[in-house]
């Protein structure tokens, strides 16, 4: 389907004739995906939404720290300095609260699925890969009853 087909209509005053102003608008336009399923978010987007959040709330706790510092040393205002200064201690700790999070809950109606014999299968290949090669010969070029040795003669006259 091309992508066209769910833009908003063009705007008619456009008269570009090369169309950079509708290109311009429709970079700037957020596209919003509608949700059809009930479909939750995937256990790496909930990881990478929870990243997220700490890492804003670990950066915002220097620039508060500063503010304060700047609003009571500039301004002399002590009780806006201390509103965010007691603002500012707490972030980490609730930072690693909410990235040590589960996300989303789990649907308790997904089944758990344990595949034994799928696991017996790759710990047999696993087992027959490491016995084949412990049986191996270390030289495999070397057929058996021969040696490494090699006989030469020299003539030193």
């Amino acid at each position: 389907m091309d992508q066209d087909t769910f833009d908003a209509v063009e705007d008619p005053a456009d008269e570009s004739p090369t169309g950079a102003g509708r290109r311009r608008r429709r970079l700037l336009r957020r596209r919003r995906a509608e949700l059809i399923t009930t479909a939750r978010r995937s256990p790496a987007e909930n990881l990478r939404h929870r990243e997220r959040v700490y890492t804003w709330l670990q950066l915002s706790r220097l620039p508060a720290l500063l503010v304060s510092a700047g609003s009571y040393l500039w301004l002399g205002d002590w009780v806006f300095s201390g509103v965010l200064f007691l603002i500012s201690v707490p972030l980490p700790w609730i930072a690693v609260v909410i990235a040590n999070g589960r996300g989303e809950v789990r649907e308790k109606r997904t089944r758990n699925v344990y595949k034994p014999q799928a696991a017996r299968e790759y710990y047999a290949a696993v087992d027959a890969a490491e016995k084949s090669r412990l049986e191996a010969p270390e030289r495999p070029e070397l057929e058996a009853g021969e040696s490494d040795i090699i006989d030469h003669e020299e003539d030193t006259k």
